[in-house]
């Protein structure tokens, strides 16, 4: 069962800036069921700005960047911190595990950093081969050819 949603930043831009082509629809399915938060490499005033422009900004709890910890990808440092901040934002009882997160990525060190941290990964092909992701739990060319509901059965199995 999945609890929680962590996107990485690159994941959901493209280089020009502008959101992924699916990425708007996807992200907010996911914010009408679960806490998300964004992690980046990029600098949190750059990451909040660009969530702004693209009317996703109050979707997520959180923005978390590597600067705040101390190994990036591919160590889990960043998602484990995210789960954290995400316990401490919820202040719930029944606090989050890591196996029922989510973390949405497009780099082959970003699933090493969700399988090392023992979270669900969903790679989107953007810039990296389907066989470079293979170690996630699940690969899509496109937030649109990713089914929200399917991913969900597939977790809870």
């Amino acid at each position: 069962m999945i609890r929680a949603v962590f996107f990485d930043f690159d994941t959901i831009f493209s280089r020009d800036g502008l959101p992924r082509p699916g990425a708007d629809a996807f992200i907010r399915a996911c914010a009408n069921r679960f806490p998300l938060v964004v992690t980046t490499d990029t600098a949190r005033a750059e990451a909040d700005g660009a969530l702004r422009a693209a009317g996703l900004g109050g979707l997520f709890l959180d923005i978390l960047t590597a600067a705040e910890v101390e190994n990036s990808k591919p160590a889990p440092d960043l998602l484990i911190a995210s789960l954290g901040r995400v316990g401490f934002l919820l202040r719930d009882r029944n606090p989050v595990e890591p196996r029922e997160c989510l973390v949405v990525e497009s780099s082959a060190d970003g699933v090493a950093a969700a399988r090392s941290a023992g979270m669900y990964s969903l790679a989107i092909a953007h810039e990296s081969s389907q066989a470079q992701l293979a170690n996630a739990d699940f690969v899509f060319d496109s937030f649109g050819a990713a089914d929200l509901d399917e991913i969900l059965r597939r977790c809870a199995a």
